[in-house]
C-alpha cells in the first residue's frame, strides 16, 4: 500500500521521516527531493571497476556546488546526493522516482532506488547526461520524489540489524560493495587482500559455488519437510 500525502506529513512530522520537511514539497502520493550541494566525479585516472574490487575516495573528486559550477557533459555520470536526511520505519519502506521535468531534460537519475525498513541516512544516486549538450548541475532543484510504501507486517531484520553500510550516511556514497558477506568470505578462505583482474575469475567461481551449495541445502531441506509430511 502506497501513502497518500496526508500520512506522509504526519510521517514527517512526528517520526521525522524527512529532514529537512517542506510541506509544499509533499502532494499527491510523495515528496519531492531536492539535490544537495556535493557531487562526486570518477576521476579519468581510474583504469576500471571489476564488481568487488574496493573503490576508495581516492577514484573521486570532490565538488560543491555552492563554490563552483558544474556542468555535466553528455555521456558522463556522476554521483550526487540527496540534501534530505531520511528515517524509515521498520514497518515501511521508500522508493525514490524521478521527476518528470528532469526527465525530459535528459538528466537521468538512477531510477527506483530503495531504502530498506530501519534505513537512515541521506541517499546517493547516479546522474546521467543522455543529451548531446552539457546540463550544468544546481543544488536545490527538485530532482527525485520519495514514495513510502506499508509493509504486510514489520520487517523480521531491518536495515540497522543487517549489514548496514551505508547506515547513518551524511555524504555522497561511493560503492561499498567489496564489504558484501559473500565477497569477505572469498578474500578471508583465500587468503587474499583484495579482489583484483588476476582473481575476480576465482570470486565468481566462488560466488556461484556458494550459490549452488545454498540451493542444494534448501532443496534437502524441502525433501525432508515435505517427505515427512507424506509419511504422516
Amino acid at each position: 500500500m502506497m501513502l497518500s500525502d496526508k500520512d506522509l506529513k504526519m510521517l514527517a512530522l512526528d517520526y521525522g521521516l524527512v529532514t529537512p520537511f517542506i510541506p509544499e514539497n509533499c502532494e499527491g502520493a510523495t515528496i519531492d527531493i531536492t539535490l544537495g550541494n556535493n557531487i562526486k566525479k570518477l576521476k579519468k585516472t581510474s583504469d576500471k571497476i571489476i564488481m568487488g574490487q574496493k573503490v576508495t575516495e581516492d577514484d573521486y573528486e570532490n565538488i560543491n556546488l555552492m563554490n563552483e559550477k558544474f556542468e555535466l557533459q553528455p555521456g558522463e555520470s556522476i554521483l550526487i546526493q540527496s540534501n534530505e536526511y531520511f528515517k524509515i520505519p521498520v514497518d515501511k519502506t521508500a522508493q525514490f522516482m524521478e521527476r518528470y521535468s528532469v526527465k525530459l531534460l535528459g538528466l537521468l537519475i538512477s531510477p527506483s532506488s530503495y531504502m530498506n525498513p530501519g534505513y537512515e541516512g541521506t541517499m546517493s544516486f547516479v546522474a546521467y547526461n543522455q543529451t548531446s549538450v552539457p546540463i550544468e548541475m544546481v543544488p536545490g532543484i527538485k530532482f527525485a520524489q520519495l514514495a513510502v510504501f506499508q509493509l504486510t507486517s514489520s520487517s523480521e531484520k531491518p536495515y540497522h540489524e543487517q549489514d548496514a553500510k551505508y547506515l547513518g550516511s551524511n555524504m555522497v556514497n561511493i560503492s561499498k560493495l567489496h564489504m558484501d558477506t559473500d565477497i569477505q568470505d572469498f578474500l578471508v578462505s583465500s587468503g587474499i587482500p583484495g579482489v583484483n583482474a588476476e582473481n575476480s575469475k576465482l570470486l565468481g567461481e566462488f560466488l556461484l559455488k556458494k550459490i549452488d551449495v545454498s540451493a542444494e541445502r534448501i532443496a534437502e531441506e524441502l525433501r525432508e519437510k515435505f517427505g515427512d509430511l507424506h509419511e504422516q
